[in-house]
Formats: structure tokens, C-alpha cells, sequence
């Protein structure tokens, strides 16, 4: 016998703990916006568990901090994203990010 997948992003609503449904909704934990359902009845919140994991590696990632070389390529500097970084937030060769200078030590990048 095999397992049906499912796919828990076309899911609108869930049940929660109280029997009431719970909505697709953006909900908070710890600093981050991130996919979730808030029951209707109760209030509860549930995180997606794709963003829990994210969250958690992004954590892991924040404490032991990495490290890379700059590189050069032709007369540029080059700066690589460490594949767990690159798999983390979905980037992929040819996407377009943009550069934020923060201060004289800090480089801030967005994703568009």
C-alpha cells in the first residue's frame, strides 16, 4: 500500500484543536511573517510546517554564521551563496537580488 501525497499548500482551512476550522493566514512567530491558519473560533495559530523548517534552519544559520571568499571574475569581485543559503531562500542561477550598503561593515541583500 502507498501513501497519497498531498499537498498542503491548496489547503484553505484546517481543523483546529476546539472543532472549529482554522483560515489560511499570514501569522507571526518569533520575528518572522510567515504562511500559516488562525481558527476561527479560538484564535489558535498554526504555522506551515515548510516555514517552521526554514525558520529553523535559518536559525541554525544565524548562530554559527558563514563564512565565504571574495572571488574575482574577470575585473569584478564576486561574493558565492553557499548552496544551503541558496536552497533556504529559493534563489537560483540568473535571479536578480539587490544590494543595500548599511553601513561601512555591512552589506544588506534583497531578494526580489
Amino acid at each position: 500500500m502507498s501513501a497519497k501525497q498531498v499537498d498542503i499548500n491548496k489547503w484553505e482551512e484546517i481543523p483546529c484543536e476546539c472543532g472549529a476550522m482554522a483560515s489560511r493566514s499570514t501569522v507571526r512567530y518569533r520575528d518572522y511573517d510567515v504562511r500559516g491558519w488562525i481558527c476561527k473560533k479560538c484564535k489558535k495559530e498554526y504555522i506551515h510546517p515548510e516555514d517552521s523548517l526554514k525558520i529553523s534552519k535559518l536559525e541554525a544559520l544565524k548562530k554559527s554564521r558563514v563564512r565565504v571568499k571574495i572571488r574575482t571574475v574577470g575585473q569584478s569581485l564576486v561574493i558565492t551563496l553557499p548552496k544551503v543559503i541558496a536552497e533556504l531562500y529559493g534563489l537560483e542561477k540568473g535571479e536578480t537580488v539587490e544590494l543595500s550598503p548599511e553601513n561601512m561593515k555591512k552589506i544588506e541583500i534583497e531578494i526580489q
